[in-house]
């Protein structure tokens, strides 16, 4: 990297967005993280740009949010949508997560965090992107997204469901801004020890968020609308 970029970080103060912001920050990225509170203490120690404040299941505290960020920047290079939710966030069991176990009101909960969250953050900042230097968004999936790896393994549906939705989002969303020089890549970040990992995930925060990282500098706009996993290899879907 020759030139720091500006980046919008959501969940940027625990798990992998966690670690993510620490080597964007270390490396001189100029990075804005999002969390649910005002001044989250782990993040704050990072020396971020700037903390926003915003609940991705809450439209308009998003649309306030990212305005707030456009009064302390030009122009975004990178929006990273790395915050996310699964069944347990809401009441569901950790065994009783199967497509006939969800309540309405939990299912929808999910998809309103992982999927319209993202859509709207995205909505949002495109004025920003449109101002970017080799403007790029990533959303955090995963391969339960992918319909041929989970039909055999993932039993949070919820979860699995708004990954696949998310990358459909994806997919469209980097139809629609190809034009305008702006790239759309969904990612796998692997199977990463956080709270919603658990503790037997074989990737530690660490090391998944430095290979992304690395991941991320390879990325042009040719790779607008791939899946792939967190060393740049193609998921399949």
């Amino acid at each position: 990297m020759t030139n720091a970029r500006r980046v919008l970080l959501t969940g940027a103060n625990r798990g992998l967005g966690h670690q993510l912001a620490r080597l964007l920050i270390d490396r001189g990225d100029r990075v804005w993280g999002t969390a649910r509170e005002a001044a989250p203490e782990a993040l704050l120690a990072l020396g971020p740009a700037g903390i926003i404040q915003f609940d991705l299941a809450d439209e308009a505290s998003i649309v306030a949010g990212i305005a707030q960020l456009g009064e302390q920047v030009a122009g975004v290079d990178l929006v990273i949508n790395c915050a996310g939710a699964d069944g347990r966030s809401f009441g569901m069991a950790d065994q009783q997560r199967g497509p006939f176990d969800f309540d309405a009101a939990s299912f929808d909960a999910v998809n309103r965090v992982n999927v319209t969250g993202p859509m709207v953050v995205v909505r949002e900042v495109l004025p920003l992107l449109r101002r970017g230097v080799d403007p790029l968004v990533l959303n955090i999936s995963s391969q339960l997204g992918s319909m041929e790896v989970a039909a055999s393994i993932g039993r949070d549906t919820g979860y699995c469901v708004s990954k696949a939705a998310l990358n459909m989002l994806s997919v469209k969303s980097a139809a629609a801004l190809a034009g305008e020089g702006i790239a759309v890549v969904m990612l796998h970040p692997g199977w990463v020890s956080t709270d919603m990992g658990g503790d037997t995930a074989p990737l530690t925060p660490l090391e998944s968020a430095t290979a992304i990282v690395e991941t991320i500098d390879g990325l042009s706009l040719a790779d607008s609308g791939r899946f792939v996993r967190w060393d740049g290899t193609t998921h399949p879907w």
